[in-house]
C-alpha cells in the first residue's frame, strides 16, 4: 500500500472532499489523517454530518513517545460510516493554535504512517490543507509515495500554482523525491462564464515538468455527500484519479530505484 500527501496552494480546491470520497470509493483499506492547520476537522463534520464529537485528534500523539505512534494512531482512528472495517479517520486539531504543539510530532508521525502503509496493508491519505501554514508538516514528504497538489482550474488559481509550485518542487528535490510530486486539477465550468476553466494541457504549461493527473470533477453537492448514483460523474472522477495516482507513485518509486535514492 502507499502513503499519499494531499495539499493545495490556494483556498478550497477540493482536497478534503476528494480524500473523503477516495476513502469511500476505493476497494482498499484506507486511513485518513487530517493535518489541516486551520483545525476544526472538516472531515469529521462532513463524514458524520456533524454528529460525531471532536473528542480526539492527532494532538493526542504529542503525549506519547514516538515508538508508540502506530499503536496510538489505531486507538485514535474513527471508523468511517458505511466502511467501518475498511476506512478510518484521525482528525486534525481543534484550533489552529494547537498546531504549534505538533512541531516535534510530524517527523516521527511520518515514519509511523509509512510503517502503517508498508506493513499494515493500508493506504494512508494525509490532508495537509493549504500550504504556507503547514510548517513542519513538510517533514511528511520524506515518507510519501506521492505528493498531490490540488488546484482549481481558473486563471487566478493557476497563477498561484505557477508561483508556488517551484518551491514545493525544490523542497522535494532536496530529498531526491521531485518525481513523487503531481498536480491534480479540479475541473468544470460551474463557477460561471467569468471563470473559464483551463484544461490539463494548458495547466501543464505552468507546472515546469511536474506531472498533471486526471482532474476531479467540480461538483459541490456531490462532494459533500457520501452516497451517489452508480455512474455519477464525481465519484467516477475520483476513481480515475486513484488509478492515476497508483501509476504515478509506482513510476516515481521505479525512478528513485534507478537513481539509487531508495524505494
Amino acid at each position: 500500500m502507499a502513503l499519499h500527501v494531499l495539499t493545495s496552494l490556494s483556498g478550497s480546491p477540493g482536497v478534503t472532499s476528494t480524500a473523503l470520497t477516495w476513502a469511500q470509493v476505493t476497494t482498499r483499506p484506507t486511513l485518513l489523517v487530517e493535518l489541516d492547520p486551520a483545525g476544526g476537522s472538516p472531515m469529521l463534520c462532513i463524514g458524520w454530518s456533524g454528529t460525531h464529537p471532536h473528542n480526539r485528534s492527532v494532538l493526542d500523539l504529542a503525549a506519547h513517545p514516538a515508538n508508540e505512534y502506530v499503536e496510538r494512531i489505531w486507538e485514535l482512528a474513527i471508523p468511517l460510516p458505511r466502511r467501518a472495517r475498511q476506512a478510518w479517520l484521525l482528525p486534525t486539531v481543534g484550533t489552529a493554535a494547537q498546531m504549534r504543539s505538533l512541531l516535534t510530532v510530524f517527523g516521527p508521525l511520518g515514519e509511523a504512517l509509512a510503517a502503517i502503509s508498508r506493513d499494515g496493508g493500508v493506504d494512508v491519505l494525509v490532508d495537509l490543507g493549504r500550504l504556507g501554514a503547514a510548517g513542519a508538516a513538510v517533514q511528511l514528504w520524506a515518507h510519501a509515495d506521492s505528493v498531490l497538489v490540488f488546484t482549481d482550474s481558473t486563471l487566478s488559481a493557476l497563477n498561484t500554482l505557477a508561483v508556488g509550485l517551484p518551491a514545493v518542487a525544490d523542497e522535494l528535490d532536496q530529498i531526491g523525491a521531485r518525481s513523487r510530486l503531481a498536480v491534480v486539477p479540479v475541473v468544470g465550468d460551474e463557477k460561471g462564464a467569468s471563470h473559464r476553466p483551463y484544461g490539463p494541457r494548458e495547466i501543464s504549461g505552468v507546472t515546469d515538468g511536474v506531472a498533471v493527473l486526471p482532474g476531479v470533477v467540480r461538483d459541490a453537492k456531490a462532494a459533500g455527500s457520501r452516497t451517489w448514483g452508480k455512474r455519477a460523474r464525481y465519484p467516477l472522477s475520483v476513481r480515475r484519479l486513484i488509478s492515476a495516482v497508483d501509476d504515478h507513485a509506482r513510476a516515481a518509486t521505479d525512478m528513485l530505484r534507478v537513481d539509487g535514492v531508495g524505494a
